[in-house]
């Protein structure tokens, strides 16, 4: 396995992450970070991947034909392999709670979510490579349902790991002093009542599929335990890939 660099230039910056990683998945590589800004020229987007050597030139010769494209330059870099799993207690194992899911989210691709959860448990709370990686590496049909179930698993996690010796408490304390906290180390949000306001969503980018039922899942999973009610849900009401200027998430139960 090696690492290679790409950086491209487009017209226009909607859509664009997610186009090049069609490309990217269909040779094998996955994503470690991105960097996506405006510049005189156009959309810049630098992107670290990692995959077989043997795809490289392949996958530079399909990201320098797309259609998007009117730059692009690379540079490889060897970097050594390994079972990232290995070096991480898997959360996939540890994240749920005394009490496990009654039911998977129908249509999750669970195998492809388990082996993701080491890697992002490892790198947490730098996550959004693996969930961009995972939307790319589903079938459209599994997508929703496989953020969902990685986001729930992720919640219970970070409960268990920061805030499991805590009392049970009602929702709305619930909502602003454990899921707002965890929620911060990953976005910038606000809490109005039994509501989460998310700007700038990594996942909800305009022009492209909403990333939102990640967060679904992940409050559910924060909450499902702390608060002091009984199937607790999580409704996504407004989303910025539809052109609003926030997500916001309504918690009820």
């Amino acid at each position: 396995m090696a690492e290679l660099e790409v950086r491209v230039v487009s017209e226009r910056r909607d859509g664009l992450l997610l186009e090049l990683g069609r490309v990217v998945n269909e040779h094998h590589h996955v994503l470690v970070r991105q960097r996506l800004v405006q510049e005189a020229q156009g959309a810049c987007l630098t992107l670290v991947l990692r995959g077989p050597t043997d795809r490289q030139e392949a996958l530079e010769q399909a990201l320098g034909a797309h259609p998007r494209v009117i730059h692009f330059e690379s540079v490889r870099a060897s970097q050594p392999s390994g079972d990232m799993a290995e070096s991480v207690a898997p959360l996939a194992k540890t994240a749920e709670p005394a009490d496990p899911w009654s039911s998977l989210p129908s249509g999750a691709d669970v195998a492809r979510v388990e082996r993701m959860l080491p890697g992002l448990a490892k790198d947490y709370p730098r996550i959004f490579p693996w969930l961009i990686n995972l939307e790319y590496a589903v079938s459209a049909e599994a997508r929703d349902a496989s953020l969902y179930l990685a986001g729930k698993r992720t919640g219970a996690w970070v409960f268990k790991r920061d805030f499991s010796l805590g009392a049970r408490l009602v929702l709305a304390d619930a909502i602003r002093r454990i899921a707002l906290p965890a929620l911060r180390v990953l976005v910038t949000v606000e809490q109005q009542e039994h509501q989460l306001h998310i700007r700038g969503c990594p996942l909800c980018q305009p022009g492209s599929p909403s990333g939102g039922r990640f967060f679904t899942g992940f409050i559910e999973g924060l909450l499902a335990e702390s608060a002091d009610a009984q199937g607790i849900v999580v409704r996504e009401t407004s989303c910025h890939s539809l052109g609003a200027p926030v997500c916001v998430f309504e918690v009820s139960h």
